[in-house]
């Protein structure tokens, strides 16, 4: 099961996962299983060689939700996909009929979703979309539903874990900055929450190896769990050691599950689980890592409840200066704190000085955390000296003035 699902892994590094429609189903007996997009790909396939033209367009006019949330940065166009099948058309017939038995996974994937239904009454179950894309994505998840990548399955071993973990996070709404903690609670807790409705217990080299290696994880753990590099714990691995990728799911899972167990009212409990406010208070509420929380601070000289403070209780007024490459940009700053809009892309727009440069004056805690967007994370800026993605930190202030160069934007 891990297999398929570690290839859907680097959807979740964006800040905001895609969270269920208004207009999805309640009902778990009637969400939607589309298949219509593998018959459309298997109708262009076989006119390849007769068709005066690029066979695949129609297969993209015609697309459902899942095609189109596919398109972007998985098949491109579809010339890029006529390219792709060109050159591995024998690897495309392997699975022509992977999904003949796609009803009998139905059924169980429908009773799994009544299982969450019974756990969390407020689910909703978006559709699963199958379509074909350039073997580069067994699958993700659009605002539009959960979407696979048929060509990469080899048979349908573990796609009902796939779609239950993939479900999980259409109900998560984990807030927080975007820190090792944080993500590693997001995938964690997804694999707990649907192993607990699916009943399929999870077994796969991470697991296993953190079993195998807790003590010495553990301490690294509370070392880098508030930081925002998630290099060796989730979607890919520095080879300092014989690690396999993806460690945070199962501290993720061990946090969630000591939670879990601790709480009386289990439903209370999945309901916390999927709406966690503040993963460091409800790393604290599990009580997990205590011991190791304590053996850090002790040798750190600080306080056990100061560790779960994202930020001082102190504030310093900085003014925070950007030059920008458009004279026309409108900058919004948006950070970990209140102070500055707790991460909302829009909340705090900055002031123009001049043409090219953008302030704002602000009373913020430190360590601060902060990044600058034209208004929404789809354009979120790129800055000089901050590795793309990451998130600008401000640990002390030499100057109660700080500047930065925007060098472009995400999109």
């Amino acid at each position: 099961m891990r297999n398929i699902i570690c290839i859907l892994a680097t959807v979740l590094l964006s800040f905001s996962i895609a969270k269920a429609q208004s207009g999805f189903s309640e009902n778990p007996l009637n969400a939607v299983f589309e298949t219509k997009d593998v018959d459309n790909f298997w109708k262009a396939f076989n006119t390849m060689e007769t068709s005066k033209s690029n066979p695949f367009e129609e297969y993209m006019s015609n697309g459902s939700p899942g095609v189109k949330g596919f398109t972007p940065y998985r098949i491109l166009n579809a010339d890029s996909l006529y390219v792709m099948v060109k050159n591995r058309k024998e690897d495309y017939i392997k699975s022509k009929n992977v999904l003949s038995e796609i009803g009998y996974k139905e059924k169980r994937i429908k009773a799994i979703y009544s299982a969450l239904k019974y756990w969390y009454p407020e689910a909703k179950f978006p559709p699963v979309y199958f379509v074909y894309g350039r073997f580069n994505s067994g699958g993700t998840v659009s605002q539009d539903g959960i979407i696979i990548g048929t060509e990469m399955l080899k048979d349908l071993n573990g796609i009902t874990g796939l779609i239950a973990h993939e479900l999980i996070h259409f109900q998560q709404n984990i807030k927080g900055d975007h820190s090792l903690l944080r993500q590693s609670l997001v995938e964690g807790s997804a694999d707990f929450v649907s192993e607990l409705v699916s009943g399929e217990n999870i077994s796969n080299p991470h697991f296993n190896y953190g079993e195998a290696n807790s003590e010495r994880l553990y301490k690294e753990f509370v070392t880098k769990l508030k930081e925002d590099d998630l290099q060796d714990w989730l979607y890919g691995t520095s080879g300092k050691d014989n690690r396999p990728n993806d460690l945070g799911y199962w501290i993720g899972y061990k946090i969630t599950e000591t939670y879990f167990n601790k709480e009386l009212d289990k439903h209370k409990a999945i309901q916390n689980i999927l709406n966690i406010e503040n993963p460091l208070l409800f790393l604290k509420e599990s009580g997990f890592l205590d011991p190791y929380i304590r053996e850090y601070v002790k040798q750190n000289n600080t306080k056990f409840d100061d560790f779960f403070k994202e930020y001082s209780d102190e504030t310093h007024e900085v003014t925070v200066i950007v030059n920008v490459p458009h004279k026309n940009d409108e900058i919004y700053i948006t950070g970990n704190q209140p102070e500055l809009g707790s991460w909302n892309p829009s909340s705090l727009k900055m002031k123009r000085k001049s043409n090219y440069q953008r302030y704002i004056t602000l009373k913020i805690h430190l360590p601060a955390q902060l990044k600058f967007t034209k208004g929404n994370w789809d354009e979120e800026a790129e800055v000089s000296g901050i590795d793309k993605g990451s998130n600008i930190k401000i640990q002390t202030l030499p100057s109660k003035t700080v500047r930065y160069q925007i060098k472009g934007y995400r999109n």
